[in-house]
């Protein structure tokens, strides 16, 4: 039996305030109670963990990220088994930046998931998305130095489709293997040679089709979406959340509204890009640059109609865009206009409803689990101290102290 009591600045995640004097409760895995210290009685086999001007949160969860391997080397020459164990060293990176959840884009997540799941690894929560699912010289084709073949067989990434049997087909394959729901590229990307931002990838049938498939699988379709029509023509087929989200208008917004998608942000990767000019073809710097401007923008537009944003980095611990740093995504999306209160929101009660895990995380409240993260100072005041994983000190993940630097 483990008992903890947590003591410092609570912001519960349901709250619009911080409880400054605060204490949470956490017996065998579970939240037994949070409150202002007063209320709570520490029972006195509890071990007391406080951090100095400490601040105590829900466990943060990244809604977009891609766990394969990511520490240089390409990944059409690399080989699988060096890629998942990069991967594997890379998500006990992310758990001891307070990242206790995540959604993951690539073939390895499955995997990953079970070994985390069974105590092997070290590692958050994964739902795991297997695949993205990306038309033949769409933005999952990223690299056209390479056959088809060997794209299909070396990507960990991405799987190409092409027709209703093959998106049929694709989508459950990445059931197969253990997705819990599927990522497409409805439009063209940044980083893809052979399209631009605008392009609609899919015929509307198609992403229909791989729409009613995840629907009866019980889950839900992720769309990469830049340019404009292809995020239309996605939120018409239905699909749930909406990634990146660039280039929105005012049709877009209409239909997020409608459908009650969730838009992830993303931005930290958007706004990286000028300084990148150096690493990247022309042609990418420039499609990046205008994501940058465009981002801001429609996360200003999501707020202010109401719709649901979730925390999403694009991170895969490549150089420039390390695990240790996903926090980053917080100052981002303060950058874009929303308050501290709610970027926290984000990426913790929000992406919990994404990972539909919404009655188990993502609030510090009493019979969830204890995913819980303490860091040092005050995110409302300075949103930074969430930016890296120096300033998390303590990390909880099913009530057991993964992380203890005060120890």
């Amino acid at each position: 039996m483990s008992v903890y009591a947590l003591k410092g600045r609570v912001i519960d995640g349901v709250a619009g305030e911080a409880v400054e004097q605060g204490t949470v409760l956490v017996r065998d895995g579970k939240i037994e109670s949070v409150g202002p210290r007063e209320q709570i009685s520490i029972p006195p086999e509890a071990e007391v963990i406080e951090v100095n001007d400490g601040t105590i949160l829900p466990g943060f969860i990244d809604c977009h990220t891609h766990f394969t391997g990511g520490f240089g080397g390409n990944i059409y020459t690399t080989s699988h088994h060096e890629l998942i164990l990069q991967a594997a060293h890379g998500v006990g990176i992310l758990l001891d930046a307070g990242f206790t959840g995540a959604r993951d884009m690539s073939m390895f997540g499955p995997y990953l998931a079970k070994s985390i799941d069974k105590g092997f690894t070290r590692g958050p929560r994964i739902m795991p998305g297997g695949r993205l699912l990306s038309v033949t010289a769409g933005h999952g084709d990223m690299d056209t130095n390479f056959s088809v073949e060997h794209c299909q067989r070396q990507n960990p990434i991405t799987l190409l489709v092409d027709g209703v049997d093959e998106c049929l087909k694709g989508t459950r394959s990445q059931f197969r293997i253990g997705a819990k729901f599927i990522k497409i590229s409805a439009t063209g990307g940044v980083s893809s040679l052979a399209d631009g931002l605008d392009d609609v990838q899919f015929s509307f049938e198609e992403v229909k089709a791989i729409v009613e498939e995840a629907r009866r699988h019980g889950t839900y379709v992720a769309a990469h979406c830049t340019g404009t029509a292809g995020t239309i023509q996605a939120l018409e087929a239905g699909v749930t959340s909406i990634e990146h989200g660039v280039f929105l208008d005012e049709r877009c917004i209409e239909l997020m509204v409608k459908n009650d998608a969730t838009l992830v942000t993303t931005l930290s990767v958007s706004l990286g890009i000028p300084n990148m000019k150096n690493f990247l073809p022309p042609h990418v710097y420039e499609k990046g640059v205008q994501c940058a401007e465009a981002n801001l923008r429609s996360i200003e537009m999501a707020r202010k109609a109401g719709i649901r944003i979730a925390l999403g980095t694009d991170f895969s611990n490549s150089k420039n865009s390390p695990y240790a740093e996903n926090g980053k995504e917080f100052v981002s999306m303060v950058k874009a206009g929303l308050t501290p209160m709610e970027a926290i929101w984000a990426g913790t009660r929000n992406a919990a409803h994404l990972m539909k895990l919404e009655s188990e995380i993502g609030t510090l409240e009493a019979g969830k689990l204890a995913d819980i993260v303490i860091v040092e100072g005050n995110p409302l005041a300075d949103i930074s101290v969430l930016a890296h994983k120096d300033s998390v000190k303590v990390v909880l993940k099913d009530g057991v102290v993964e992380k203890n630097a005060l120890a």
